[in-house]
């Protein structure tokens, strides 16, 4: 049932993600360039993220980053549409990427499987702001649905197993409702943006996914109605969802994306180098920019996996 959902909204090949499975593309390490004893240091960089549900959003959000990135680091940048974040975590685990966007429990699973990852920084609204948010339960506004408690029966979007907002605390806030997997249907919409599309088209009784989602990107984007969605639920915050480098690229490397993300990539700086003319073009989800974060933020995401041993936080899985 999930696949017929997932495909409607991102279809999974080759020629849209090279590292999507085993031996497909070519790896970032096989690339030309150098290694030495302070680490690789490749004339490419490949950026592996999730698109949203429009395909052409992905290059057009990060096209100041990767101008940034270029002028700073003197080498050519490649965006990579991933299908997942698993796909993401085995992109930069076989050295398919070298910078890649995480969720939050994709980036634990990554580190803690030793793929081989640093955190760079994640994103925030507004300058000064923090870099967390909310996982919404919703479903349509006429629906009877009305707590956690009345998905029992009901055929849920989920967003993807490596999601934690789209998944690992839904299925902790659906066990402490009384509900166990078999109580409700499961469906992968594949994009926070896909599972408030499904809910709103019916294809879902109800659905999760960030509230920002929810609340403001589509309804701002036109593509569902304010008021037309009811939100059931709330989690607590959860840490913001991070950029990650490669723990073996050489530190001068390291420290130019982490420049670049840190103190240029934000809506005031590429305003100001004419790479966007308002906050909606600058960065992804429309965020104002990115702040340090640190491996010990992300405590209370393996404190939710200790306590359901969701298999999603198992290594490598």
């Amino acid at each position: 049932m999930h696949r017929k959902v997932r495909i409607a909204f991102a279809a999974a090949t080759c020629t849209l993600l090279p590292f999507a499975v085993t031996g497909c593309g070519t790896s970032a390490a096989e690339g030309s360039g150098s290694t030495t004893e302070d680490g690789r240091d490749p004339d490419q960089l490949v950026f592996a993220a999730i698109p949203s549900e429009d395909s052409t959003t992905l290059a057009q959000t990060y096209a100041g980053v990767i101008k940034l990135l270029e002028q700073k680091t003197g080498k050519k940048v490649v965006m990579q549409k991933a299908t997942s974040y698993a796909a993401v975590i085995e992109a930069q685990r076989a050295h398919k990427a070298d910078i890649a966007g995480y969720g939050p429990l994709s980036y634990i699973v990554a580190k803690d499987s030793g793929a081989g990852v640093e955190l760079v920084g994640a994103p925030v609204p507004e300058k000064g702001g923090s870099p967390g948010y909310q996982s919404n339960g919703f479903t349509t506004a006429k629906s009877k649905i009305n707590s956690l408690a009345d998905y029992k029966g009901k055929k849920i979007c989920f967003v993807d197993e490596n999601s934690t907002s789209g998944y690992l605390y839904p299925r902790a806030a659906l066990k402490k409702a009384g509900l166990e997997d078999g109580d409700y249907t499961k469906v992968m919409a594949g994009g926070h943006d896909a599972s408030v599309l499904a809910v709103a088209s019916g294809q879902c009784d109800a659905g999760f996914a960030t509230d920002d989602m929810v609340n403001r990107q589509l309804i701002e984007q036109g593509k569902i109605k304010k008021g037309q969605l009811k939100s059931v639920w709330k989690s607590a915050e959860i840490p913001g969802s991070p950029i990650a480098i490669s723990s073996d690229l050489t530190p001068k490397l390291k420290q130019q994306i982490d420049d670049v993300f840190l103190n240029e990539a934000n809506a005031d700086y590429l305003r100001s180098k004419g790479l966007c003319k308002k906050d909606e073009d600058c960065l992804i989800e429309g965020n104002w920019g990115y702040v340090k974060v640190q491996d010990s933020d992300y405590k209370s995401v393996r404190d939710v996996c200790a306590a359901t041993r969701d298999k999603q936080c198992e290594s490598g899985s």
